[in-house]
C-alpha cells in the first residue's frame, strides 16, 4: 500500500518594499556640499520576534536565471512600520562643543600608549554557506565574505528587472543580516559608479533608489538610499545618516585656526544587523576619487570597521549614530572631531593587507627630527596572523637607513628609529619581492642576509614629515 508524499514546504517569502514614508530623504542640496538633516522619526516600541524556526532554503540550480521569480505579500504602510520598529540607539550623553568626551576605556589588548579601539575576534573557516549562521560566533574584522563577494558579483546591472528580486537574488543564500547586507555592499561596488561629472559640475539632482539603479550614478547620498531600500526589502532596519565627511577636498585644520563651523557633504547608513548596530559606507567601499576622476576600487573597511574608527572620518548630526555608549567616552564633538592633528599619509596597500589605521604609530603627520621615534604596526584584528611565513617585512627608511620592523609582545611590528634632523621625510614600506619572487613569508634573517646582495621591489604603505 502507498503513502502519499506530504507536499513540499512553502517558498520563504522575503519582507516587501518598505513605504515610502520611512525614512524621509534628504534634499538636493549634495551640489553645494550641504546635506539637510534627515529627520527620523521615533520607532514605535520593539514588536514580538516570531519564534517559529526558518524555513529551509529553496535549492540552488545551475542557471541563476532559471529560478522562478519570488511572490509578494504588500503590507500596508503602517504595518510596515511596526515591522521595522526596532529604534535607534539611545542617544549617548552630550557634551558641550567646547569640551571634550571622557577617556574611552582601554581594551583589554596589551598596546603602546594612546591605543584604546578593542579589537574583533575570529571564527574558524567553514566549509559551506548552508552552516554559515547569524550565531556563527564571527566578527566583521575576521569573517570570510568571499563566498558572498563572489555571489553579489552574478547579477550585473543591466540584468537586474526589480529592485524586489535583486534583493531576494543577492541574499537568498545567506542566513544572516550581516552576509545578505554584506552581498549589498559589495554589488553596489560592481554596479554603481560615482558620478563625478555631477558633482564636479555642481549638476547632482535627486535620487531615488530606483533612479541609481536604472542610471548606475550616483553620489554618496544615492549609495545610501539604495543601500536602505534594498536591505529594508528583506526585513532589516536601516538608517540612512547625513553628516560631515573627511573625503574629497577635505584639509586638516591647524591648531591656531578657529573651528569651522558644522557643514553637511556626506550620507552613509546606519544597519542593524544580527542583533547589532553597523557603520556601513558603501560610497567609500565602493572606490574612491583621484584628482576629478573616479577609480573603481572596493574598500571592504567600510564594511567593518569599528564606530571609534569610522568616527575619524564621520561625524553625523544625530550624535546616537556615532554609536559609542558611555563606556566607550560617549560621542564625541564637532570640535574634536573637526580639530583632530592630521595623522600620516596612508597608502592603499595598507589598508589591503590589514592594517590597522587607528594603531598606527607615530599618529601625527609630523615627526620632530633629532630624535629616536618608536614606530608600531598593527593587523587589523588581534587574532590575524603576525607569523612571519603569513606576513611580509615592514621596513622604515629614513635617508640611506632602511631598519626593519621587529614583532613586539603587542602583537604587532615595532622599531625604535634615530631621526636625524633635515630628513625630509620617514616611509613605512614593504618589501614585495626578492629576486623576483613573492617576499611573503621571508622574514627579517633572510632579509637582511639579501639586502645589498638580490634585487628587490618595495611596496609603500605610510608617510610622515620630519620637522
Amino acid at each position: 500500500m502507498s503513502v502519499a508524499r506530504p507536499p513540499l514546504p512553502p517558498r520563504r517569502k522575503v519582507p516587501p518594499p518598505p513605504a515610502a514614508a520611512i525614512p524621509r530623504t534628504i534634499a538636493a542640496r549634495i551640489a553645494s556640499l550641504q546635506l539637510e538633516p534627515a529627520e527620523i522619526a521615533k520607532p514605535p516600541p520593539i514588536p514580538a520576534r516570531p519564534t517559529a524556526g526558518r524555513q529551509s532554503a529553496v535549492s540552488r540550480v545551475d542557471a541563476v536565471n532559471t529560478r522562478p521569480p519570488p511572490t509578494w505579500t504588500r503590507l500596508s504602510a503602517e504595518q510596515l512600520a511596526r515591522a521595522l520598529a526596532r529604534p535607534p540607539p539611545p542617544p549617548p550623553k552630550r557634551f558641550p562643543v567646547s569640551s571634550s568626551p571622557p577617556d574611552a576605556k582601554v581594551s583589554q589588548r596589551r598596546l603602546p600608549p594612546r591605543f584604546s579601539d578593542p579589537a574583533p575576534y575570529k571564527d574558524p573557516e567553514l566549509d559551506a554557506i548552508s552552516d554559515r549562521g547569524p550565531d556563527s560566533g564571527s566578527c566583521p574584522e575576521c569573517r570570510d565574505f568571499a563566498h558572498v563577494d563572489s555571489h553579489a558579483a552574478l547579477f550585473p546591472r543591466h540584468s537586474v528587472t526589480s529592485l524586489d528580486k535583486l534583493a531576494y537574488d543577492l541574499t537568498e543564500p545567506f542566513p544572516s543580516e550581516l552576509e545578505k547586507a554584506r552581498a549589498i555592499f559589495t554589488w553596489l561596488h560592481h554596479n554603481i559608479v560615482y558620478d563625478a561629472e555631477a558633482f564636479f559640475s555642481g549638476n547632482v539632482q535627486p535620487s531615488t533608489a530606483e533612479s541609481t539603479l536604472s542610471s548606475g550614478l550616483a553620489v554618496c547620498d544615492g549609495y545610501a538610499g539604495l543601500f536602505q531600500s534594498l536591505a529594508e526589502r528583506l526585513g532589516m532596519q536601516v538608517h540612512k545618516v547625513t553628516g560631515h565627511g573627511k573625503g574629497v577636498g577635505w584639509a586638516a585644520v591647524n591648531s591656531d585656526q578657529p573651528i569651522p563651523p558644522y557643514s553637511g557633504n556626506h550620507a552613509w547608513n546606519c544597519a542593524f544587523l544580527d542583533g547589532e548596530w553597523h557603520l556601513i559606507d558603501s560610497c567609500w567601499g565602493a572606490g574612491a576619487l583621484d584628482g576629478s576622476v573616479y577609480q573603481q576600487r572596493f574598500s571592504p573597511m567600510w564594511f567593518t570597521s569599528s564606530p571609534r574608527e569610522f568616527g575619524r572620518t564621520h561625524f553625523p548630526e544625530d550624535p546616537s549614530y556615532q554609536l559609542l555608549s558611555e563606556d566607550d567616552g560617549g560621542p564625541v564633538s564637532w570640535e574634536d572631531y573637526i580639530m583632530e592633528p592630521a595623522g600620516p599619509i596612508v597608502f592603499k596597500d595598507f589598508y589591503r593587507l590589514n592594517l590597522w589605521p587607528t594603531a598606527l604609530q607615530p599618529s601625527t603627520s609630523t615627526i620632530r627630527g633629532g630624535t629616536r621615534v618608536v614606530f608600531y604596526v598593527f593587523k587589523r584584528c588581534e587574532h590575524m596572523s603576525t607569523n612571519e611565513l603569513d606576513n611580509y617585512v615592514y621596513m622604515i627608511s629614513v635617508g640611506n637607513d632602511q631598519v626593519p620592523l621587529e614583532v613586539v609582545a603587542e602583537g604587532g611590528w615595532g622599531a625604535d628609529v634615530y631621526i636625524p634632523r633635515g630628513s625630509g621625510e620617514v616611509s613605512l614600506f614593504y618589501v614585495t619581492t626578492v629576486n623576483g619572487q613573492d617576499a611573503k613569508g621571508i622574514g627579517v634573517r633572510k632579509l637582511r642576509s639579501a639586502l645589498g646582495r638580490t634585487a628587490m621591489s618595495f611596496g609603500g604603505l605610510a608617510k610622515w614629515t620630519v620637522v
